[in-house]
């Protein structure tokens, strides 16, 4: 099956479950549903699209054009994705601290307002030394 196939509308719907509210999550789970639905196509479909998309070889070398970054996350999953970082063992004080701060920047942040390059790179060498490739 091809990501072609899967609805535009889905893609966007996406990032909604990342909400903090579960009434929005549900809803969005649900307009998800519909969707897929209204497409002759349900969720063993999408998730067969994410398992080979998985599963697709890199070029050695290559960035693969979704790698997680910091600096590519809206604001809500930057912070949800801080807190957890935040919670890791063998952080300093100072490194929470900072986090803490750019977690409280992102407070109410409209979507488009993003972390900035010079944080992003920080805060993905934090990351990639606390989880590996793990992506939240």
């Amino acid at each position: 099956m091809s990501a072609a196939l899967i609805p535009a509308k889905v893609t966007k719907l996406l990032p909604l479950l990342s909400s903090d509210k579960p009434g929005e999550v549900a809803a969005t789970v649900a307009a998800i549903g519909r969707t897929l639905t209204a497409a002759g196509l349900d969720w063993h479909a999408l998730a067969l699209v994410v398992e080979r998309h998985a599963a697709l070889p890199t070029r050695p070398g290559a960035t693969p054009a979704a790698a997680f970054s910091f600096a590519n996350l809206p604001p809500r999953g930057a912070r949800k994705a801080l807190a957890l970082l935040a919670s890791r063992p063998g952080l300093t004080r100072q490194q929470v601290t900072a986090i803490e701060a750019i977690k409280a920047r992102l407070l109410g942040a409209k979507v488009h307002v993003r972390i900035n390059h010079t944080d992003a790179a920080w805060l993905d060498a934090l990351w990639q030394r606390a989880f590996g490739e793990r992506t939240p």
